[in-house]
């Protein structure tokens, strides 16, 4: 009986980081933010503003959808657990039936995505695009490419999950890249950049930055490098 219950725990407690957006309303101060991740228990929203700290503790309505077409909103109670500059921790009181089925099917899904690293390329360059696609895809990860921003925003914006990396390439004008870059910092906090370029080395100025010089035939091992640098980070 001990071992049931405590595998039930482990159940109830995984949390998954679908895309959606929570509004948080206490009394009468309404946040708004997205979803960090979330349990059966409880969620973890990410914020532009910080929430008081007279809300720790405090009883919170909660209205959530995940970004799908079809999502409808979710309502939901609950209670504030922390506070942080740019975040809200919260426990959940009452959970309809309808939410817990979400949570076991986006478990599920989570699960099959977490077996493979989730990569967006943008590059305008095809030829090289190709190749670079084609090492990720070497190097273990499941890749996106696509030869402009704005098609980069409607997949990021079509995908059920939030992608690991973003490989930006320098075919790109820099102030669209830069723009580019913006939007992910913003929208996507948790996606890591990379830029991509025909030099052998970083230029100077860039932190993260990987060679489609492939002559060797070692893009994959390099790709490699660049994901193991950024998993440690």
């Amino acid at each position: 009986m001990n071992h049931y219950s405590s595998r039930s725990e482990r159940r109830r407690d995984v949390r998954v980081s679908p895309k959606g957006t929570v509004i948080v309303r206490a009394g009468s101060y309404v946040i708004r933010g997205r979803i960090a991740n979330l349990s059966r228990g409880g969620i973890s929203t990410t914020t532009r503003t910080t929430a008081p700290q007279r809300l720790l503790g405090s009883a919170v309505a909660l209205a959530l959808r995940f970004d799908s077409a079809d999502a409808s909103w979710l309502e939901l109670s609950g209670r504030v657990l922390r506070i942080g500059a740019s975040s809200i921790a919260m426990a959940l009181s009452a959970v309809p039936a309808s939410f817990t089925r979400i949570i076991d099917e986006t478990v599920s899904s989570s699960h099959h995505h977490d077996r493979v690293l989730s990569i967006v390329l943008v590059d305008a360059t095809p030829r090289r695009r190709s190749e670079m696609a084609e090492g990720f895809r070497a190097a273990g990860c499941a890749v996106i490419d696509v030869s402009t921003p704005l098609e980069a925003i409607v997949r990021l914006g079509e995908s059920h999950f939030e992608p690991d990396l973003i490989a930006i390439a320098d075919s790109l004008p820099e102030t669209i890249s830069d723009e580019l870059r913006r939007f992910v910092n913003l929208e996507h906090p948790r996606a890591k950049l990379v830029t991509i370029g025909d030099a052998t080395s970083a230029p100077a100025g860039l932190l993260h930055w990987l060679s489609a010089v492939n002559t060797v035939g070692d893009l994959a091992a390099r790709i490699r490098k660049v994901l193991v640098t950024f998993d440690r980070h």
